[in-house]
């Protein structure tokens, strides 16, 4: 991970260091969540993370979290108890990026090891819904599903 905060950032004449704005896309974002779980660095996920994100199961059987720092505490949460995830895969769509992960830690945490799906629906270049799945199937057509029509 690159030490500077604002390197590759563009610069002000005056040489004020100026975040840009520009909306990012599902590609994009798919890249920074690869970089994130290669690099094990939770706190990264908060440059894609809407201030307002949900993180819920389909089907509602395990309350969820609202908000930028309660997913960050969450995933600090997970990572403490020893939870560790791989990327099996991605899938970017317009609208949404879905995540292969193979999930493996403590027994008190996960069984064993398991291969979860979690999609996450982009807007403007931030994530604003991530809802976990563990069918594949399911997870790609929901994120199809949330894809505008071409036509």
């Amino acid at each position: 991970m690159n030490s500077s905060r604002w390197a590759g950032k563009p610069r002000n004449p005056g040489g004020i260091h100026m975040q840009s704005h520009l909306p990012r896309g599902p590609g994009a974002v798919t890249a920074h969540l690869r970089r994130v779980l290669d690099g094990a660095d939770w706190r990264a996920l908060a440059e894609v993370l809407h201030p307002n994100v949900s993180w819920t199961r389909p089907d509602g059987a395990r309350a969820g979290c609202r908000g930028r720092s309660h997913v960050l505490s969450r995933c600090a949460r997970l990572d403490a108890l020893g939870l560790r995830v791989r990327m099996e895969e991605t899938f970017t769509y317009p609208a949404a990026v879905v995540l292969g992960l193979r999930v493996h830690g403590p027994a008190s945490v996960a069984a064993g090891e398991a291969t979860v799906y979690q999609v996450c629906e982009v807007t403007g270049g931030s994530i604003i819904r991530i809802t976990g799945y563990i069918d594949r199937s399911e997870a790609l057509q929901a994120a199809y599903a949330g894809t505008p029509d071409p036509g």
